[in-house]
């Protein structure tokens, strides 16, 4: 039971690399994430033992609360969300103060390369909250587990295993999320003008799908979480903690996963750029959405729509001021008139 953690987070870790496609998938990942990669490394070294002898303390009349397990388990993504938002302010501030298409690119490339924080510690927390989720599991279904004096105590491990596991899931697309925005992002630099359009429609198809497939583990992870608090509501009343035990840990949770939800909305809300809309909607929580190129790259895109260019340019002449106008068909005083002297009446 104890090794489950461990034993989850070992066979885990082989599935970085083809969720990144290889090693240099991986390195390069680590190198946009920068120092946070380490971070994220050293949450993951200390949480794999205090959870390992958090589930040894499962089945026991004084257990570590599934809520403070579940707060350990999610401290990677915390980090990896703080990542993500720490390099987009300062990718954000060193964009120029300009309008341009160029700009609107450089924020969309550097948008994508800030999701590598947030990609590793989900995964991480993946991990771990699947290993969390096995080790209850086996506590409900161990000897232990069915013994008279613990059958009390035991109960509702099941049912907190399953709210681990949906936690994971979520943890699991939120990676799957930003890993596609990753690879999303940094390749429209790459990209031919013609071919960025077909590129932008597809991407955003595929980001609109995660994110269903997002709410859709979180509503069953609400529906759990709930009940779990329920069953339990009873045996609060007599801990020493009572319910602070539980709610401190699992308000933690849920503001991750509404921070989770909207990874840059707070760096980019007040963006320096405007970046083209032709292609309808971009992905939600403001993120900026990548340039197509059909604006030119030096003209701002503020003046697209505003005062139309002449179609030629004015130019001085003094031929049509000493040459004399010819006469008008429609009668009238003519120039030539003038000149001579007199003046003509209509007819």
């Amino acid at each position: 039971m104890a090794s489950a953690v461990p034993i989850t987070v070992f066979v885990w870790c082989f599935t970085l690399g083809p969720l990144l496609d290889g090693v240099d998938g991986v390195w390069r990942a680590l190198q946009a994430a920068g120092p946070f990669a380490a971070l994220v490394v050293m949450a993951l070294v200390l949480e794999v033992p205090l959870l390992s002898v958090a589930l040894c303390s499962a089945g026991m009349e004084r257990r570590v609360p599934v809520s403070a397990m579940l707060g350990l388990a999610t401290l990677p993504w915390m980090l990896g969300l703080m990542g993500t938002e720490v390099l987009m302010d300062r990718v954000v501030a060193s964009l120029p103060r300009l309008d341009t298409v160029e700009a609107g690119l450089v924020l969309a490339v550097s948008t994508g390369e800030a999701m590598a924080p947030r990609m590793l510690g989900a995964w991480t927390s993946t991990a771990l909250l699947l290993g969390l989720a096995l080790g209850q599991m086996l506590a409900h279904f161990g000897p232990s587990g069915f013994r008279e004096d613990a059958s009390s105590r035991n109960r509702g491990l099941l049912l907190a295993s399953g709210v681990s596991a949906s936690l994971a899931s979520v943890a699991m697309v939120g990676a799957l999320e930003a890993r596609h925005l990753l690879n999303f992002l940094t390749s429209l630099a790459r990209m031919p003008e013609a071919e960025r359009a077909e590129l932008i429609a597809t991407g955003l198809a595929a980001t609109a799908n995660l994110r269903a497939l997002r709410w859709t583990c979180t509503g069953v992870l609400t529906v759990l979480g709930l009940t779990l608090m329920a069953r339990r509501a009873g045996e609060d009343a007599h801990t020493p903690l009572g319910w602070s035990a539980r709610l401190v840990p699992a308000t933690a949770v849920a503001v991750l996963l509404v921070l989770d939800a909207h990874p840059v909305s707070s760096a980019t809300e007040h963006a320096p750029v405007a970046i083209p809309a032709e292609h309808g909607e971009g992905p939600s929580g403001r993120m900026p959405r990548p340039p197509t190129g059909d604006a030119p790259p030096t003209q701002p895109i503020k003046m697209n729509a505003s005062i139309p260019s002449p179609t030629s340019s004015p130019r001085a002449s003094t031929h049509s001021i000493i040459m004399p106008s010819p006469g008008r068909t429609t009668g009238g005083v003519t120039s030539s008139a003038v000149a001579g002297g007199g003046t003509s009446k209509t007819a």
